[in-house]
C-alpha cells in the first residue's frame, strides 16, 4: 500500500516538474518581452543608394538615378520557429532612402524564423485623415493629390529617371514616378526563413534589403506611358498589378 502511494507521489511530481518546464517556455507571460527594430537598406540591385541623384548602374548595366525611395510598412508579424504567428505592436512605419533605424517595439522574448509585413496600409488607415501631429502619415509626398483624402494614401513612392534605350548604358535619361497605392494593390510580403531570437529585455534588429530596381523587372521601359504612375485613376489600369509581385518579391534580408 505504501509502495503504491509512493510511486504515485513519484509520478505526481514528474508531471508537476513537466508543466513547470513548459510554462518556462518564451510564451511565459512572466518572461520580459525583448525589443524588436527594422534596420532597412534601399538597393538598386546589388548598389546601396547612399544619395538621391546619383548615377548608379543596374545589373543588367542600365543606367538609373533614384530622387524619391519612400514605403509604407504595416501589419507587421514575427513567424516562430514552430509556426506560430505573433502579432507585432500595431506600427505604421514610413521607410525613407536615407533612414535605416525603424523600431517595431516590444514583442515576446524567444525563437523566430522570419517576419511578414504590407507594403501599404490597411482600409481603415487608407480611410483615415492624419492629424497635423502624425507624423507617418501627414507626408504630402505620401498622397494622391495635395491633401489628405479617403483612400488617398501612395503605399509606395518610387522617382528618379532611367536610360530606356535598347543598350540602356547611355546618358539619355528619362524621368519616372510610381505612386503606387489603393486597397487592391496592397501587398504582403514574407521574407525567407532565417532563424533569429528575440531575448527578454534586449534588442534584436533585422536587417532588411529593399531592392527597388526589382519594381521594374519585365517592364517594357520604351513605353512612355510605362512610366508615369501618379493618381489613383493611374492606379486601376490592368498592368499596375504587375507591381504587386514586383513588390513582393524586392525584400530579403542583409547578406
Amino acid at each position: 500500500m505504501k509502495s503504491g502511494f509512493w510511486i504515485f507521489m513519484l509520478m505526481l511530481s514528474i508531471m508537476l516538474y513537466s508543466l513547470t518546464i513548459t510554462s518556462c517556455t518564451d510564451e511565459n507571460p512572466a518572461v520580459n518581452p525583448g525589443t524588436l527594430a527594422f534596420h532597412m537598406h534601399t538597393l538598386i540591385d546589388s548598389t546601396e543608394v547612399e544619395n538621391y541623384g546619383e548615377l548608379l548602374t543596374r545589373n543588367d548595366g542600365r543606367r538609373i538615378t533614384v530622387s524619391t525611395a519612400q514605403m509604407y510598412i504595416s501589419n507587421i508579424k514575427l513567424i516562430k520557429t514552430d509556426g506560430h504567428i505573433v502579432d507585432a505592436p500595431s506600427t505604421i512605419l514610413l521607410i525613407n532612402q536615407g533612414q535605416e533605424e525603424y523600431e517595431i517595439g516590444n514583442v515576446p522574448a524567444g525563437n523566430y524564423k522570419t517576419v511578414r509585413f504590407d507594403v501599404g496600409l490597411s482600409n481603415a488607415t487608407n480611410a483615415s485623415t492624419p492629424s497635423a501631429s502624425d507624423l507617418s502619415l501627414n507626408q504630402p509626398s505620401m498622397w494622391f493629390g495635395t491633401t489628405a483624402q479617403p483612400d488617398g494614401f501612395v503605399f509606395l513612392n518610387f522617382q528618379g529617371t532611367i536610360d530606356t534605350s535598347s543598350a540602356g548604358n547611355g546618358t539619355n535619361l528619362i524621368p519616372f514616378i510610381y505612386k503606387i497605392g489603393t486597397n487592391q494593390h496592397r501587398v504582403t510580403v514574407t521574407l525567407p526563413d532565417q532563424n533569429f531570437t528575440v531575448a527578454s529585455d534586449q534588442l534584436e534588429v533585422v536587417h532588411i534589403e529593399a531592392n527597388y530596381a526589382g519594381l521594374l523587372d519585365g517592364l517594357a521601359l520604351g513605353v512612355p506611358a510605362n512610366l508615369r504612375i501618379t493618381t489613383l485613376a493611374d492606379n486601376t489600369w490592368t498592368w499596375v498589378t504587375d507591381f504587386e509581385g514586383n513588390i513582393a518579391a524586392m525584400f530579403d534580408y542583409e547578406e
